[in-house]
């Protein structure tokens, strides 16, 4: 059967997930005409949900998600024909930890991420960035592009840093730990809502998804007055994560109650 590749394409309105979907789309179909596995570069869950979407028109296909371990938030999809079996495994990454010199636990998710992607790798080759318990780094990254990080990266701030390869099983992020906020606003605004839950004023909340500094369940979002719901997950750069945890009504006063976990 021939898909009509603009009619699939159709169905994703948005610049990112209509380029998604596109390169997705093209995978899947030169897996489906060689019989050949195709891999996609590191997807974020927003990707990976309009991957799926695509990859379900395909029906002689089958995909294995994969990031380095379970709970991985960035993953490549492994496409292969129905006739393979094809498991984890077979999805090319290579981990590298990032060990300071000094200053170990000075050094935090962004300084690392920050001296990575200033080195002019594009976001999509590389995973997640997992901090240890010891002020470790270690970082999932697409294998072409780990003999340019071990020869470059050689600074993370004004910290040297040394890099090796790592195994799967050496794998060991620390505990992620989240904070609850429990907060009243008065809409379910998204500069309302992220206002406080990452304790900005609503001037400079308003400034940062205007410079296109928030996202909004990992698509960078630019209107201020958004609406959220329970469930959705919000990124301030340089702040970390706020998911919507729950909705519990109003007040008295008529103000939304809200119970927000702010991942760091």
């Amino acid at each position: 059967m021939t898909l009509d590749r603009e009619k699939i394409l159709e169905r994703f309105t948005q610049e990112l997930e209509r380029i998604t979907a596109a390169v997705v789309f093209d995978l899947a179909a030169r897996t489906a005409a060689t019989g050949r596995p195709e891999v996609t570069d590191f997807l974020d869950p927003f990707q990976q949900r309009v991957a799926e979407k695509v990859l379900h028109c395909f029906r002689e296909l089958k995909f294995t998600v994969w990031g380095g371990y379970t709970v991985a938030e960035r993953a490549r999809l492994l496409l292969y024909p129905k006739a393979l079996q094809a498991g984890a495994d077979r999805v090319p990454l290579v981990l590298l930890e990032i060990t300071p010199g000094s200053d170990v636990h000075n050094l935090s998710h962004s300084d690392y991420l920050g001296a990575v992607l200033s080195l002019g790798l594009r976001r999509e080759k590389v995973g997640d960035l997992l901090l240890t318990a010891e002020g470790c780094a270690q970082l999932i990254i697409s294998p072409e592009m780990s003999p340019y990080l071990q020869a470059n990266l050689s600074m993370v701030g004004r910290t040297p840093v040394k890099l090796r390869e790592i195994a799967l099983h050496e794998l060991a992020p620390a505990a992620r730990s989240a904070r609850e906020i429990r907060a009243t606003v008065a809409s379910l605004r998204l500069d309302a809502v992220a206002s406080a839950g990452f304790g900005l004023s609503r001037s400079k909340l308003v400034q940062a998804v205007r410079a296109g500094q928030v996202k909004l369940n990992w698509q960078s979002v630019k209107t201020p007055s958004a609406s959220v719901k329970e469930g959705d997950c919000l990124s301030l750069a340089g702040r970390g994560r706020l998911e919507i945890a729950a909705v519990m009504g109003e007040s008295r006063s008529g103000r939304h109650r809200l119970l927000l976990k702010k991942h760091c």
